[in-house]
């Protein structure tokens, strides 16, 4: 059981964004008119069309992003297990807990999982950057923080009528996702040989 889990923890990173590109697909093809535009993609957590695979899909990413980090890049880049964790128990949380975005409550226990995850995700990327001895992992964490903190900006300080808001919240996202791509693809090529 252990080797079957150490075998997927190399390949865990890539599932992690192939089922949020998934979900995405899923949202674009089941309710268009919602993709895009001024909606977050949270709004498809409130939908009973594209509900379920909402919860399926970001539950499963944050399973398998942990199983990445756990049982495969913490042995070459001391990845910050303890603080990962916590983001994607965070985050799963995100995909399971309902949500109604008008219900105040709702919105505020939401944004709450949503904002604590990516802090914590952003630390993590920072820790992993800051204790390599690697100076390609150095930057390139950097570079992704940098960018990701622009666009979480970018969408907390948009209007909420704006029509860049999906832009700007899936761009965070797209920059967290060619990091966990990159890092994945660079800890397969790279770890064996050295730490």
């Amino acid at each position: 059981m252990n080797h079957r889990i150490e075998s997927f923890a190399k390949y865990a990173g890539f599932a992690t964004v192939g089922v949020e590109w998934l979900a995405l697909l899923f949202y674009y093809i089941k309710m268009p008119a919602f993709f895009g535009g001024s909606y977050p993609i949270s709004y498809f957590a409130s939908f009973p069309q594209t509900r379920f695979v909402f919860n399926i899909c970001y539950t499963l990413a944050g399973i398998f992003f942990w199983i990445f980090v756990r049982h495969h890049l913490h042995k070459y880049y001391r990845a910050p297990v303890r603080i990962f964790t916590l983001s994607m128990i965070l985050f799963v949380g995100l995909a399971i807990v309902p949500f109604d975005p008008k219900n105040s409550i709702s919105s505020l226990i939401h944004d709450t999982l949503g904002w604590s995850s990516g802090i914590l995700f952003t630390i993590s990327m920072y820790v992993i950057g800051k204790n390599s001895h690697n100076k390609l992992i150095h930057r390139v964490s950097l570079i992704a923080i940098v960018l990701s903190v622009f666009f979480i900006t970018a969408f907390a300080t948009a209007p909420k009528d704006s029509h860049l808001i999906f832009a700007f919240e899936a761009g965070s996202w797209l920059i967290w996702q060619i990091w966990v791509l990159w890092i994945s693809f660079y800890s397969l090529k790279h770890a064996p040989f050295k730490k």
